[in-house]
C-alpha cells in the first residue's frame, strides 16, 4: 500500500533507488570542482558524479541531482 503523505512517498523512492533510508538534503548539494573518485548513491548507476552533499560525500550524477531535486519539488508541493 502507498503512503499518503508526499514525504513518506519520497523516502519509500529514496529507499528503492538508493537502498538509504534518508532523503538527500538536495538544497546543501555543491557542484564538485576538478577530479574526485566515488559513485552515484543509485543503485546501479554507473554515470560520473557531478554533485556531492555538504560533507563532501552522498554523490549524485547530473541526471540523478536533477531528479532527486525534482522529487523533493514534487513531494513539497504535494505532487509526489
Amino acid at each position: 500500500m502507498e503512503a499518503k503523505d508526499p514525504f513518506e512517498r519520497l523516502k519509500n523512492r529514496i529507499l528503492k533507488y538508493t537502498g538509504r533510508f534518508t532523503v538527500p538534503d538536495i538544497a546543501r548539494y555543491r557542484k564538485i570542482q576538478g577530479k574526485k573518485a566515488g559513485r552515484c548513491i543509485f543503485i546501479g548507476c554507473t554515470e560520473p558524479i557531478a554533485w556531492e552533499d555538504a560533507q563532501g560525500g552522498n554523490f549524485l550524477c547530473e541526471g540523478h541531482y536533477l531528479t532527486v531535486r525534482r522529487w523533493v519539488e514534487e513531494a513539497r508541493s504535494g505532487y509526489l
